[in-house]
């Protein structure tokens, strides 16, 4: 039988990730939470609409997280990659080895991996004069004048949202923008345009692609939704019994409150089928 070291093992130190180990932590449960610092929004300077914590820098609640979590006594943190995870048959005891180390749960918090900008000096800029998402950026932009890029679809649907928050909005393909700088007197963002027109805007809505961070749950056998998220039930636990998932993985709006809630859920459910063994 399986000798396990930790009753659950949650990869991804991101909100979601920070959530279920709190939960897990609460319980009593002993807890190795592995963080590669790889967070999306570690570059934005904050974090728009964030419940009680509504403009603060991202940095500044993960380290406040990881500050609280190392005053109860069943949790370790690992700082790195995950590089394999397996089921252990049920002959053998059950449960997951993970680089080697076995745990009873697992919780998979790992988020999604944003591609690269192609519009040139855009990933400099990224989180301040370059955003993406209305809902966390939206309000500091209101009283700006604003560049809307991407493809016809999110051009689209940006034309029928961004006016909530954004009055003066000016929209183009990203197949008309050459480049991106932080302009040296204003501060402002310098666009270039393919055809050599240069202007300067308050800030950028550009699309941003992503990737599922999904090597983890594909080795595990966990479904999906039409090849995108993780498969959860109500409490968050994946088509692999143990296997529990949270945050951007999942089917959620990619949002830090429904992430910190998503990782409340898979946290207790861990702690629910904790108990059931």
């Amino acid at each position: 039988m399986t000798n396990f070291e930790y009753d659950a093992i949650v990869v991804g130190g991101g909100v979601a990730g920070l959530a279920a180990t709190m939960v897990l932590a609460r319980a009593r449960r002993r807890v190795l939470l592995i963080d590669a610092g790889r967070q999306n929004n570690l570059r934005t300077s904050h974090a728009g609409g964030v419940f009680l914590h509504d403009g603060e820098a991202p940095s500044a609640l993960y380290a406040r997280a990881r500050e609280q979590l190392a005053a109860y006594p069943t949790v370790e943190y690992h700082e790195g990659l995950v590089a394999d995870a397996e089921a252990v048959a049920k002959a053998d005891g059950g449960g997951f080895r993970v680089d080697g180390v076995t745990t009873r749960t697992l919780v998979l918090a790992q988020g999604v991996e944003f591609a690269p900008s192609a519009i040139p000096g855009a990933d400099e800029l990224w989180g301040s004069l370059v955003v993406h998402c209305p809902f966390c950026d939206g309000y500091e932009s209101r009283d700006q004048r604003v560049l809307v890029t991407g493809t016809d679809d999110y051009l689209a649907h940006m034309r029928a949202m961004l006016p909530l928050w954004v009055d003066d909005l000016t929209f183009a393909p990203q197949s008309e923008i050459a480049r991106f700088d932080r302009d040296a007197d204003s501060g402002r963002l310098r666009v270039t345009f393919g055809d050599g027109r240069v202007e300067q805007f308050g800030r950028a809505f550009v699309q941003q692609p992503f990737t599922q961070r999904a090597g983890l749950a594909d080795r595990l056998g966990c479904a999906r939704v039409e090849a995108g998220p993780l498969t959860i039930d109500a409490m968050g636990q994946t088509t692999v019994p143990g296997v529990f998932a949270a945050g951007d993985q999942t089917a959620m709006a990619m949002a830090v409150n429904l992430a910190v809630g998503a990782g409340h859920l898979a946290g207790v459910g861990a702690v629910f089928a904790l108990m059931q063994h």
